[in-house]
């Protein structure tokens, strides 16, 4: 990471946004980027400083991730968002080596609709193949015990639905490495129910105009595949594409919309099934004591997360 250190000055992230997922992370990302203070990084999910949750060689090359703001100018803030950086158990630490000033931005969720929409997308990214929820959850012991004591990538990290919502130790590693005043949180279920204070309150968290409003649009709604083949051709694509596309399309940018626009061409959206009632009953109180441990970081009763 020191080549990253050396290089900081030159228009590179002072704020991150770390998670979680399936938390109006998207949404925030675009709100915040149609502010004229403030550059977001037009590739989400990067997950550079998340060394953890790459097989050694197959995560973003730092002259990559350069390349993502080569657009940035005189922006107040720059910024990127990766969720998975809370479940990364080494980017805490690597955005602080790399940026000790950066600004953080948690967004969390009741944990049980965390879970129930998290498998939705990983079915549409095509990382899970089991289509039941409740049956996914009970396979998540069995796949611990295959991958124990293994180095475990992203794409199997992503089916351990528990860990994906243990926020509390997550949040904890942030708050040990950053000053409390370096670290915004913001509740889902506040951002619903008034979008433009929450807004306003991450732009004074910000330093940066509060006064300005963008267009309010919801991003990543729930959604399925029309082919799961199209998908996994457009997640692993072969060599001699990739080769060809940087032919046609030097700029990382318009190759990263290309494939955003075909993703897009090969969903539909449609209304996430109701989890059961006795499943909900069920994760709420195994969830307890996480939400119980989440309230007391916060200093905010979430206690009717599990009602």
């Amino acid at each position: 990471m020191q080549s990253a250190k050396t290089e900081v000055s030159a228009r590179l992230p002072n704020f991150f946004i770390v998670g979680a997922p399936k938390c109006a992370t998207t949404s925030m990302d675009n709100y915040l980027g149609q502010h004229p203070d403030i550059f977001m990084c037009p590739h989400k999910e990067i997950h550079y400083f998340a060394d953890d949750l790459y097989p050694q060689g197959s995560k973003c090359s730092w002259a990559r991730y350069r390349e993502f703001f080569a657009n940035a100018r005189n922006e107040a803030i720059v910024g990127e968002s990766s969720v998975f950086y809370m479940l990364s158990q080494t980017a805490a630490q690597a955005i602080r080596d790399f940026c000790p000033e950066a600004k953080i931005l948690i967004m969390l969720r009741n944990p049980v609709d965390v879970i129930a929409a998290h498998h939705s997308q990983i079915l549409y990214e095509c990382y899970e193949t089991e289509k039941s929820l409740r049956r996914a959850l009970e396979l998540e012991q069995v796949r611990r015990k295959v991958f124990a004591g293994q180095s475990i990538s992203i794409r199997d990290r992503v089916t351990f639905y528990r860990e994906i919502v243990a926020f509390s130790s997550q949040i904890q590693r942030y708050l040990e490495r950053f000053s409390r005043d370096q670290i915004h949180f913001v509740i889902y279920d506040d951002l619903k129910k008034d979008s433009p204070f929450v807004y306003k309150e991450v732009l004074r968290f910000l330093g940066v105009d509060p006064n300005f409003e963008p267009s309010y649009t919801i991003e990543n709604a729930n959604k399925i595949l029309r082919s799961s083949r199209i998908q996994i051709f457009l997640r692993e694509t072969p060599d001699w594409v990739t080769r060809g596309s940087r032919y046609l399309l030097p700029s990382a940018q318009w190759r990263y919309r290309l494939k955003t626009y075909l993703k897009k061409l090969n969903s539909k959206p449609v209304a996430r099934e109701a989890m059961p009632d006795d499943l909900r009953v069920s994760l709420a109180r195994e969830l307890l004591p996480e939400i119980d441990r989440l309230s007391n970081l916060l200093d905010r009763d979430l206690a009717h997360w599990c009602r």
